[in-house]
């Protein structure tokens, strides 16, 4: 199954900033995207606290956090990600939310 891509504000910025200060870390993160987007449910937990509802894939000292939508949908977790155009999207989408650094975790 092919997953479609979709970006939060703040994980677009996040990222943009990753990729300006550090090109290899933005390469890997970008690797690490493509491998999720062809196998989004393996060996991938999910978040807690604030990070709840969220799945998290440790990529070097990185965080991504990302919300699959079908996954979402069916565990009714739209209450924590709070998508403003969840009804508009597929289920086959990948909702990228946020990266935060490992020790801020």
């Amino acid at each position: 199954m092919v997953y479609q891509s979709s970006r939060a504000h703040v994980f677009a910025e996040q990222l943009a900033d990753i990729e300006r200060k550090d090109k290899i870390r933005g390469s890997r993160l970008h690797k690490a995207m493509r491998e999720i987007l062809a196998s989004p449910y393996g060996k991938v937990e999910f978040g807690k606290g604030q990070y709840r509802g969220k799945r998290k894939y440790t990529v070097g000292k990185d965080r991504l956090l990302f919300v699959v939508c079908k996954q979402c949908r069916d565990l009714k977790h739209q209450i924590f990600n709070q998508c403003s155009d969840c009804d508009k999207t597929k289920d086959e989408t990948v909702v990228w939310a946020g990266i935060i650094d490992t020790h801020k975790y």
